[in-house]
């Protein structure tokens, strides 16, 4: 849980710093205190009790808050705890706009990728998916250099579509599956060939790149 509310709380934060070598200094701080939670995750703190949350959340529709830190789930929360204090020290020189707003972004950015690669239940998934999203919406339309216009239009249309279209098949799945968004009944969900195969091109529309 640490993994997503030290970005999230410190993105938040962040916002509201006026100095930017305070800005700087504390996004550094944020990504590299992530970075040290996520070393202890794999190391000290390796048992179920501390890599696994599960709270009530939407119990109407079948869903739970519910985050583990799995093997894959865990080398990818790993990967983005490493590359956020490299992003930030290799832009350290680098003059940014209303600099509060681009790191707090960034941390944002961060704190949803942790929640995708942690996610137990569909829904929880889909939400952290879109909190991934809508920074990098900010980022390119603000910092996306002198084309920010018309890649800001085209992250916008591939991404909404994208995003219908995972919802889309996310539903489909919890009708099948007996009403829950539990990532075990999905696994478990009696599904034909015919539609494992028009599902997976739904979910995958969602991760094609911008060409």
């Amino acid at each position: 849980m640490l993994l997503i509310l030290v970005p999230l709380l410190g993105g938040l934060a962040t916002f509201f710093l006026k100095k930017e070598s305070e800005v700087r200094t504390w996004s550094l701080f944020v990504a590299v205190l992530t970075f040290i939670v996520a070393i202890l995750g794999v190391s000290v703190l390796n048992a179920p009790e501390y890599l696994s949350f599960k709270a009530d959340w939407m119990g109407d529709l079948g869903s739970t808050f519910s985050i583990k830190a799995d093997a894959m789930g865990m080398m990818l929360c790993m990967l983005t705890a490493i590359s956020f204090p490299i992003i930030f020290i290799g832009t350290w020189k680098t003059a940014y706009e209303k600099p509060q707003n681009f790191f707090a972004l960034m941390l944002l950015a961060q704190a949803g990728m942790m929640g995708v690669f942690l996610a137990m239940d569909a829904l929880v998934f889909y939400f952290f998916w879109e909190l991934a999203l809508i920074p990098m919406y900010f980022l390119s339309s603000q910092w996306g250099g002198a084309r920010r216009i018309p890649v800001m239009f085209k992250f916008f249309v591939y991404t909404f579509i994208g995003s219908l279209l995972m919802l889309v098949g996310l539903i489909y799945i919890w009708s099948k599956n007996g009403g829950s968004f539990d990532i075990d009944a999905f696994y478990n969900s009696k599904l034909s060939v015919k539609e494992q195969m028009w599902l997976f091109w739904l979910l995958f529309a969602a991760d094609i790149p911008l060409p």
